[in-house]
Order: structure tokens, then C-alpha cells, then sequence
């Protein structure tokens, strides 16, 4: 079940071997204080195949652990967990989306196309 309520579908499912573009959103859903947080939009793409949860541990720890240059403080870069009130910490949810899959090349791509253009020269 994907952390923003809804089942994951085939269609967002990140439990394959192709290359996903993802876009997600963290927000914090604290009662009265509802919002996407600061710098918690973003898009990636996503090589491992892995779970809905796994996938939003893995965004809100990489939040959580970002350099944030905050201005006219003498600390110049602060973690972002430092930055958010600790009882807002589990009112983070993260919706995401696969916006689009490709099939993943394997690394020797190159060379195989190379010897696929060479058949077919020599056959011509």
C-alpha cells in the first residue's frame, strides 16, 4: 500500500527491471498545518526494482538528510531534519507517480548494436 492511501497499481509499480521515471511529492498531513514541504517535489529515475514502501523510506530519508543553506544564520548549512519540528516527522507521507518505463539496455548495448550494423553490412 503506497503511503499516501491508495494501493499501488501495475501502473505505478516499481517492482520491475526497467528504467521508471518518478515523480513525487512529500507533504506533511499535521493537522492544521497541511502542505507539501519546503523542497520536497522532485523527479528521478529509478534503475532497482523495489517496493512503494521502500521507495518512500528511500525519499523521505534523502530529504531528511539534505544540506539546506539557510540565510543570515551562522550555521550556513543545516540538515533538513534539524530544520523540521520532530512531532512533524510522522506526518510525512510522499505520493509519487511512474510517469513513464523504458525497457533497460543491457551494458554491452554499444557493441551489440555494433555487430548487428556490421551483419548487416556484410550482407549487403
Amino acid at each position: 500500500m503506497a503511503a499516501n492511501g491508495e494501493k499501488d497499481t501495475a501502473l505505478n509499480s516499481l517492482e520491475d527491471d526497467m528504467v521508471k521515471l518518478v515523480a513525487y511529492t512529500i507533504v506533511s498531513l499535521k493537522r492544521g498545518h497541511e502542505r507539501v514541504m519546503d523542497g520536497g517535489e522532485g523527479t528521478m529515475i529509478v534503475t532497482d526494482s523495489m517496493t512503494g514502501t521502500a521507495f518512500i523510506s528511500w525519499i523521505i530519508a534523502r530529504y531528511l538528510q539534505q544540506e539546506v543553506t539557510v540565510p543570515c544564520d551562522p550555521k550556513p548549512k543545516q540538515l533538513r531534519s534539524d530544520m523540521i519540528d520532530p512531532s512533524e516527522l510522522k506526518y510525512l507521507q510522499v505520493y509519487y507517480v511512474v510517469s513513464k518505463r523504458w525497457p533497460r539496455h543491457s551494458l554491452n548495448f554499444e557493441q551489440q548494436q555494433v555487430a548487428v550494423l556490421k551483419e548487416i553490412r556484410d550482407g549487403i
